[in-house]
């Protein structure tokens, strides 16, 4: 986090870019130290000490929107991801990055915990309680996975596994809803802590870089209609970009840095956005 603090705080301001353009907005004022350290602190939610990021290409899908206005959030969700360096899956690549609006966003994910937990996989329990508790308008959560540097996961050496198996990344078919069979493969392989009976093998001896990883699998955004509509389609797809390939939260005080992710707050003037210090986390991860 310490690294992310001197990206932030080395963020450059940028030219202003012409109203209506859908290219990446880096606008804003270059942060002092102590505003990046609390930018950082407030909306990052580190997995065993370690801050997750996907690792695998994204393929973005929208539901409960018309198909035009998805394809649009689609899009730039797609620009935003290659310009912070996340690759983009190929066409027909299974869905993994899913941004979800509902008449009432805690009315759906509480439905969709009970009927279909599998969903939550990698989640600690506080961290499932939290979200079900959550009343704001926009929810997001992330299925993550602890890897080895080289995105290797624990195999079974008591089932006769010889060697670690490769993470799986794109568990969840285009559709949007994944099979039983791909679901509990996915629970099955979503762990945080090395369970009985599995091993990870790290293959780094270094001091300096860690030997593992926190690997988002896959992101869910789910948000209010009511609280989307008036908001651009730029808006709510820069606010699902960093809630999903970053896990971020929205702050829970004013940080007093300009942020996207405060676009669903009360009141305050609402980002256009994604601004400096988001495309600064993003490319520092």
């Amino acid at each position: 986090m310490f690294a992310l603090t001197i990206a932030l705080a080395l963020a450059a301001q940028a030219a202003p870019q012409p109203a209506g353009s859908d290219d990446i907005v880096v606008t804003g004022e270059r942060l002092t130290r102590e505003a990046a350290r609390r930018y950082v602190n407030d909306i990052s939610r580190p997995v065993n000490d370690q801050l997750p990021a996907f690792r695998n290409p994204v393929c973005p899908t929208v539901i409960g929107m018309p198909e035009e206005n998805a394809a649009v959030i689609v899009e730039r969700v797609k620009k935003v991801a290659k310009y912070v360096g996340v690759k983009v899956g190929k066409p027909g690549c299974a869905t993994n990055f899913r941004i979800i609006v509902v008449e009432d966003a805690q009315a759906f994910v509480s439905e969709l915990h009970r009927q279909k937990p599998v969903f939550f996989a990698g989640m600690e329990k506080s961290e499932i309680d939290r979200l079900m508790k959550d009343q704001r308008p926009a929810l997001a959560w992330s299925a993550v996975q602890t890897q080895n540097e080289d995105g290797q996961v624990y195999a079974d050496y008591s089932s006769g596994k010889g060697q670690f198996d490769r993470a799986h990344g794109n568990r969840v078919s285009a559709s949007g809803v994944p099979t039983d069979s791909e679901s509990e493969g996915a629970a099955a392989d979503v762990g945080r802590a090395t369970p009985g009976g599995k091993t990870q093998r790290n293959m780094s001896a270094s001091i300096i870089k860690s030997s593992t990883q926190q690997a988002i699998l896959d992101s869910y955004v789910v948000i209010d209609s009511a609280a989307a509509n008036g908001k651009t389609l730029m808006q709510v797809a820069d606010y699902a970009v960093m809630r999903a390939l970053a896990a971020a939260q929205p702050p829970a005080e004013a940080t007093g840095v300009d942020t996207i992710l405060t676009l669903f707050n009360d009141g305050g003037e609402t980002p256009p956005s994604l601004r400096a210090p988001d495309v600064a986390y993003l490319k520092a991860l």
